[in-house]
């Protein structure tokens, strides 16, 4: 995993690199991520049919090999969003700390593997995502598992190498 970098000072900003995905609602997410793939160019870097927990979802991206992904359909439409990427692990815990003391909710704290992530929602409802990229593969699936972020980074980073470790030894996930 890469380095968390430095730590955010108390009372400093955290730093965030601004929005670097949007999830979408979609009829079809699946025929949607063909269209941005035959007419956009991008990729579809992975799916889930609609049986899935979360409903049928499709992320694509122009560059996933630098991003994640860059869009996102879904289609439950409580999953539509718009996610910040902040710079270090630093940062998505001082963000974390800082919505907390602002008194706004946090509906959900998730491992995905490839991120880390907290999610609340704005004063009309939409859905945000704050996250910072573990800089680890794509894993082959779509994949979420609630993580306590009242952890330390070392504690943190110790479970994404664990759920990392196990896509490695089980690569039909």
């Amino acid at each position: 995993m890469k380095q968390t970098g430095e730590m955010t000072r108390t009372g400093e900003k955290p730093h965030f690199l601004g929005v670097r995905h949007v999830g979408l609602a979609a009829k079809d997410p699946a025929s949607l991520a063909v269209f941005y793939r035959d007419v956009m160019g991008m990729r579809i870097v992975r799916q889930a049919p609609s049986d899935s927990p979360l409903g049928a979802i499709a992320f694509v991206a122009r560059h996933p090999e630098e991003e994640d992904h860059d869009l996102v359909f879904v289609s439950n439409t409580t999953s539509a969003h718009t996610a910040f990427r902040v710079a270090s692990l630093a940062d998505l815990l001082a963000f974390y700390r800082r919505i907390k003391e602002q008194g706004v909710t946090i509906k959900h704290c998730l491992n995905h593997v490839v991120e880390l992530a907290f999610y609340f929602e704005d004063p009309e409802g939409h859905l945000i995502e704050i996250y910072w990229a573990t800089g680890l593969k794509r894993v082959p699936e779509i994949y979420a598992e609630a993580i306590d972020l009242e952890l330390s980074e070392e504690q943190l980073c110790r479970e994404v190498d664990r759920l990392a470790a196990h896509f490695t030894d089980h690569p039909s996930h």
